[in-house]
């Protein structure tokens, strides 16, 4: 906190007209602010390249220029800088290492997290005995050019004592996101999928892929991105073990409605073995969140999957339909 402000110094005391932003943990960064573009607010500075700060985590903005006032009007609180402060901090500016000013720019990237973990289950007694557990789980973490993201479900259900559905599926991915110019909404992705599914005798299965994806929007009430890659798969069918190469395409989905009190969400995973059983397999998550309280909700979801060349003795369609609740990380 104090070299960040040591840099505020810094850039007042060479430009007394800077525009200075101020997070909401508290950072203050100096520049020029040169636009909004996405709920990003642009921003150069002395001592870093360009800066895309979202809107969300930006509390205030101090700057003279009256077009910025008008652009940033109903978003962001903005102010006029005082001569007086400008020339209070000019005078009492220290220098400092550029390599305090490098570590300084990388710890000021914002980052952000979410996620969320639901669980949903379902009983039935009478004639027939049935019960249900789903228990899923996402986190995503963004940091400057980098965006992480982890996803499990596992579900168990029995009838009459029998075992019907013995599901976990887990899922690992890194995104590098491309913020110049032309290849802006752009990433590379590398995923990695493990899953097994013993009565559909999948014994285990894993996958990894490097991707290219898009983000058509990525803001905090809207979200949705496709990719498409190739990549490796390795996996045991009923004993047997089969390796082959894959093409991959995914798409995630979610918009808020109702002031974010309503959350509709679909994602789907379709992928192609190009050798050894050569099928085609599709996975999708569909349904509604609504919001009981402020971090709890009620999740209402339907799960689809699907294979073309199942397991001798399967089905190749595997519906579940899932009500519970659930709670906002």
């Amino acid at each position: 906190m104090r070299l960040i402000l040591t840099l505020l110094c810094i850039a007042w005391a060479s430009a007394a007209t800077a525009d200075v932003i101020t997070l909401d943990n508290g950072d203050r960064i100096s520049g020029q602010i040169k636009g909004l573009e996405d709920n990003h607010l642009l921003i150069t500075s002395p001592y870093s390249d360009q800066l895309r700060v979202r809107v969300e985590h930006v509390t205030a903005v101090e700057s003279g220029d009256v077009a910025i006032q008008a652009l940033l009007d109903g978003k962001v609180s903005v102010q006029a800088p005082t001569a007086d402060a400008a020339a209070a901090t000019a005078a009492s500016a220290p220098v400092i290492a550029p390599a305090e000013i490098a570590a300084a720019t990388e710890a000021s990237e914002p980052r952000a997290w979410k996620g969320k973990i639901d669980l949903n289950s379902s009983v039935s007694r009478g004639n027939t005995e049935s019960h249900l557990v789903n228990l899923q789980g996402n986190l995503q973490l963004t940091r400057g050019d980098h965006r992480y993201l982890s996803d499990i479900t596992t579900i168990r259900e029995e009838v009459d004592g029998v075992t019907q559905k013995e599901q976990d599926r887990l899922k690992l991915g890194y995104n590098y996101l491309f913020k110049d110019g032309v290849l802006d909404h752009w990433f590379f992705a590398m995923n990695a999928t493990l899953e097994r599914d013993p009565v559909a005798l999948l014994d285990r299965r894993f996958s990894l892929n490097p991707s290219l994806g898009y983000d058509f929007w990525d803001e905090p009430n809207r979200q949705l991105s496709v990719q498409l890659g190739a990549g490796y798969a390795d996996e045991e069918i009923n004993n047997q073990d089969e390796s082959s190469s894959l093409i991959d395409w995914r798409l995630d989905f979610s918009y808020d409605l109702m002031a974010g009190d309503i959350e509709l969400f679909h994602n789907h995973h379709i992928y192609r073995n190009l050798n050894g059983r050569e099928n085609t397999v599709f996975n999708s998550k569909t349904g509604v969140r609504y919001d009981i309280t402020d971090g709890i909700y009620l999740n209402v979801q339907v799960n689809y999957d699907y294979d073309t060349e199942p397991a001798a003795g399967t089905d190749s369609k595997d519906v579940t339909f899932l009500v519970g609740a659930g709670v906002d990380l």
